[in-house]
């Protein structure tokens, strides 16, 4: 048997210590996963009747419970307002309160494209946003709430660049992994879903590539992004690099452009390529 060896406190970074707390919650989550519905180790289905019966378990305790905010199912920790703090005490801040919150139970969701979100703004988020929401009073095992930083606090630049970045970096991968993956949640081109989009994508991409021959996009700049706030809208321009080889100095660059949408969630979706040697809209 192996077992994980976490150093010391002292010699690790508030956001390291806060990964390790993650790793080890999720462990948690995993060992009384198996402990309350026998996961891995009991026949499915009856795995899935322990669990329709530990929802149903919560489903009668919610009737009756009390709601109130998060701010007082973890306790009501102190903490000051954000103008207060320096820069090195709002993320020590941002940790504590991480913490506090996972150790009861909240999950605080911090994704792409936010997964470097500022501090500061986080900080706000937790204590003006997060604090307020209300939960029921209900502690069971195998029960967590989750909240997703990214609806509340949208980055409509960084969503951009964000799926940009899949789109590009997944162009000249094998079979197209990458993009497979992401052609669901990122792409809408002409009001099409995944659907019916996807065959129509993989021929223009096989046609791109064939059109460049031995040449490669090596890296990429994204010299702006025109952004309309209003109507969701972002126009990312493009330098793209191309060589022979990646990690190499290029031989030539191209400019392009994608424009990008959000919907009412937040979510963006790339709805025009225009990149030399491959058009979708």
């Amino acid at each position: 048997m192996s077992f994980a060896v976490f150093a010391s406190e002292e010699v690790l970074s508030p956001d390291e210590i806060y990964k390790a707390h993650n790793e080890i919650s999720q462990l948690k989550q995993a060992l009384e996963r198996e402990a309350v519905f026998g996961e891995g180790r009991l026949p499915k289905e009856v795995v899935d009747y322990k669990e329709r019966r530990h929802n149903l378990l919560y489903y009668q305790l919610s009737l009756t419970a009390r709601t109130l905010p998060i701010y007082d199912f973890i306790g009501r920790p102190a903490y000051r307002p954000s103008h207060e703090l320096s820069d090195s005490q709002v993320s020590r801040e941002v940790d504590r309160l991480l913490l506090l919150l996972a150790h009861n139970g909240i999950e605080i969701a911090i994704s792409d494209p936010h997964s470097n979100a500022d501090d500061r703004k986080l900080y706000s988020f937790l204590t003006d946003l997060v604090f307020k929401r209300e939960v029921k009073d209900i502690r069971l095992p195998g029960i967590s709430y989750s909240i997703d930083y990214n609806y509340y606090c949208p980055d409509y630049t960084h969503s951009c660049i964000f799926v940009a970045d899949e789109l590009l970096t997944g162009l000249f991968e094998h079979d197209y992994e990458r993009l497979e993956s992401c052609l669901s949640p990122h792409f809408y081109i002409n009001n099409n879903p995944l659907e019916d989009l996807y065959q129509h994508v993989i021929v223009k991409f096989d046609t791109y590539r064939a059109y460049l021959g031995k040449y490669l996009l090596v890296g990429w700049t994204i010299e702006g992004i025109d952004l309309n706030e209003n109507q969701r809208k972002g126009t990312v321009h493009l330098a793209l690099h191309y060589g022979r080889e990646k990690n190499r100095k290029p031989l030539f660059t191209n400019k392009g452009k994608l424009v990008c949408y959000g919907n009412e969630n937040n979510w963006w979706f790339i709805h025009q390529i225009d990149l030399p040697g491959l058009k979708l809209e």
